[in-house]
């Protein structure tokens, strides 16, 4: 079984064909320093000789000057973005500014905040006004008998505390889905380091990963697979007469590399997926087999991921067992599977289960309903002003302010956003675009010889996997400037 993770595999990331030869990273230099005495004259005939031979070890000169080379690149781009960067944003005019801030506010509010429920409740709160002031006793009114003005305690209570509250626990929430986020990508990026870096050897004792070949038993019967799959008898072949064949840890890392895109582009698509708590799915039945629907597909693809990636992450540390790493170090990385499980099924809750049901409903009813009963208040003024047109817009803005507010309320309750929000994540940008870029910049450092990096399906899909991994900041000044470098 551990076999195939060093033989077969490399087929998903490299196009078909295993090409270890030419993605090895580390040639002879990867050889541990030859002991005194007769041990050395082992060494000679030792597989750690052949080019194939792999190594993470920190003292090899040549690799780590080409890391130290591409950290430096990066680093001089990074500076010459940075002074374009302050360049850009460093704005003399404070008045410019504040316009620009100005003329923002107001548009991103009529973009994300007007919603149907502003409409409704502008239309009937001014209906409502419109009647009070057209219905009141004249008489009462011209001798200053009459006041239409309603306390606002009832106002406040009844919309504007209960929004309040549901703004904060939705905010907490939030939080704790951006703290879930950032445990996973951190558990993610330090299990792949583990995988791909840890060395377990000792200094003119141990050789770790330079010494690993695999096993003779394990590689005859993945050629026996092979042998059937393209229609051969699989004849057993003498094990003796097969050349020890050292461990491809490029492709061992790929494998986990697959693993752990595949997992964070489900994750994506799961916590992408729309809500299905709102009043509709529970007080209809045309609601419900909506929820039903993205439930029961929500948690197809949480359950793929949540057992079966996770496993195949998991048998990937057990490889590295079967070959050597120590149990301490084994038992670091499960820590870390362990963080990165949790991590999952914390924002599985907080996507499926949202702040209390009845505090929404109090707050979506009495937006609409609370404004039009102020309807005599709003004439009052409108009789004070001598003007029935501002007593409307009065009105209007009243119910503007707490629909808007309610808005506010609806757009937190899902934290996880498929496409732009004022505060919602977007779990597109940090698993599908920043994770995978930080997984790739950490390739680039272990294995800086290698080749491109190529997502396959699974191991019969030729063709890569087609996602859109372009940020939805990407700056083509930016772009131009490293480009120029």
């Amino acid at each position: 079984m551990h076999a195939s993770y060093g033989i077969r595999s490399a087929e998903i990331m490299s196009g078909g064909e295993n090409n270890s030869m030419k993605n090895v990273v580390f040639e002879e230099a990867a050889s541990p320093p030859s002991p005194p005495s007769s041990e050395a004259d082992s060494s000679a005939t030792s597989p750690l000789s052949t080019p194939a031979a792999i190594s993470t070890s920190p003292y090899l000169h040549k690799v780590t000057t080409r890391r130290r080379e591409f950290l430096h690149e990066s680093q001089t781009n990074n500076n010459l973005l940075e002074s374009n960067a302050l360049k850009i944003s460093s704005h003399k005019s404070k008045v410019f500014v504040f316009l620009w801030d100005l003329y923002s506010a107001f548009r991103l509010f009529g973009v994300l905040l007007i919603s149907m429920e502003t409409f409704v409740g502008c239309a009937l709160t001014i209906g409502a006004t419109l009647l009070a002031y057209y219905m009141s006793p004249k008489v009462a009114v011209s001798e200053g008998q009459w006041d239409g003005t309603l306390p606002t305690i009832l106002l406040s209570f009844a919309t504007v505390t209960p929004l309040i509250q549901s703004i904060s626990m939705a905010f907490n929430r939030r939080e704790a889905a951006l703290r879930g986020l950032a445990s996973y990508r951190s558990a993610m990026y330090h299990i792949y380091m583990a995988q791909a870096s840890w060395d377990w050897g000792e200094c003119g004792k141990k050789g770790g990963r330079r010494s690993c070949v695999e096993n003779t038993d394990d590689l005859k019967s993945v050629q026996e697979v092979e042998e059937v799959k393209e229609g051969g008898d699989g004849i057993e072949e003498d094990t003796t007469t097969l050349p020890p064949k050292p461990i491809d840890w490029i492709n061992h890392a790929d494998n986990l590399l697959c693993q752990l895109i595949h997992l964070s582009d489900s994750l994506s698509h799961y916590l992408a997926l729309p809500t299905a708590s709102r009043t509709h799915h529970r007080a209809t039945k045309l609601g419900e087999r909506e929820a039903k629907t993205l439930v029961f597909t929500g948690r197809k693809i949480f359950a793929l991921n949540a057992a079966g990636r996770i496993f195949m992450i998991s048998q990937l540390t057990e490889a590295l067992k079967y070959r050597g790493l120590p149990g301490n170090e084994a038992s670091r990385i499960r820590q870390w599977e362990q963080y990165l499980s949790v991590s999952m099924e914390n924002m599985r809750l907080i996507k499926e289960y949202r702040t209390p049901q009845s505090l929404r409903l109090f707050g979506r009813v009495f937006t609409l309903l609370l404004p039009p009963l102020y309807a005599t208040s709003f004439a009052q003024i409108a009789i004070d002003t001598e003007s029935i047109v501002f007593g409307c817009i009065i009105g209007a803005v009243t119910s503007l302010a707490l629909t808007s507010l309610f808005e506010a309320v609806r757009q937190l309750e899902d934290p996880f956003a498929r496409g732009f929000t004022f505060d919602g994540i977007d779990v597109k940008e940090e698993l599908q675009v920043l994770a995978y870029e930080e997984l790739m910049v950490a390739r680039s450092m272990v294995f800086p010889d290698a080749e491109e990096f190529v997502l396959k399906e699974d191991t019969k899909a030729k063709k890569a996997v087609g996602l859109d991994r372009k940020s939805r900041h990407y700056c083509e000044d930016c772009a131009r400037i490293i480009k120029a470098s």
